[in-house]
């Protein structure tokens, strides 16, 4: 119900932009997002979110550079929805192929939170795709967020264009005295690097599909 609950809220973030959006394709961008965590303490836990808005143009995102201000990774990722690999110790691929994904994982808490965020931005008109980011408690029973609608603290609409510091919706949460994510861009890369960068992107959406491919074999064998 919890993960039912949050796809719905990240597929209407994008009901907003859709209305204005016009169909476009673009490359997408690379930013850094970071929080100031220090109000918490324990075990918390991170929940990313990927919808597929517009149903044709797939997007990939990559989340790298992870790091805790001393706090640390615990226990086993977990999944729901295709799409979806790697851990907060790696780097976690997510792609649209399916409607939704979501990607959990607990963290002992620091004083920060922080990564490098890497997306395409593909559109094909109509409602847009959408990533967002989730701060919750051990048991993902409340996620910190003064957005009571969505629960999350980031969200990013892929409705077309260069992605900025500007194109995410960012919020606060006020009881648990936490600010709102910042979101900073990062030295735009040579030409080649970009195109490895994008190369890299496709090759992690092409093996997220094969491990799902793969995945839904077994469970043939095995039945």
């Amino acid at each position: 119900m919890r993960v039912n609950r949050m796809l719905q809220f990240i597929a209407l973030a994008g009901l907003a932009v859709a209305l204005t959006a016009v169909a476009a394709r673009a490359d997408g961008g690379t930013v850094n997002v970071s929080l100031n965590t220090s109000s918490l303490s324990g075990t918390q836990t991170l929940v990313f979110g990927i919808t597929d808005g517009d149903g044709v143009a797939d997007n990939n995102v990559a989340l790298s550079d992870l790091n805790f201000g001393g706090g640390s990774a615990e226990g086993s990722a977990s999944y729901s929805g295709s799409g979806v690999s790697g851990d907060l110790s790696s780097v976690i691929a997510m792609d649209d192929s399916g409607f939704s994904a979501l990607f959990e994982q607990q963290i002992n808490v620091g004083s920060s939170l922080s990564f490098v965020l890497a997306t395409t931005d593909n559109f094909a008109g109509g409602t847009p795709d959408a990533f967002a980011m989730y701060l919750c408690d051990a048991t993902v029973s409340t996620c910190y967020s003064d957005d009571t609608v969505s629960g999350a603290m980031l969200i990013l609409n892929l409705a077309g264009g260069t992605v900025s510091p500007s194109s995410f919706i960012l919020n606060g949460a006020s009881d648990q005295g936490l600010p709102a994510p910042v979101v900073t861009g990062v030295t735009a890369p040579e030409p080649t690097s970009f195109l490895l960068l994008a190369l890299g992107l496709a090759l992690l959406g092409l093996m997220n599909r094969t491990r799902s491919s793969g995945s839904a074999g077994k469970r043939q064998l095995h039945a």
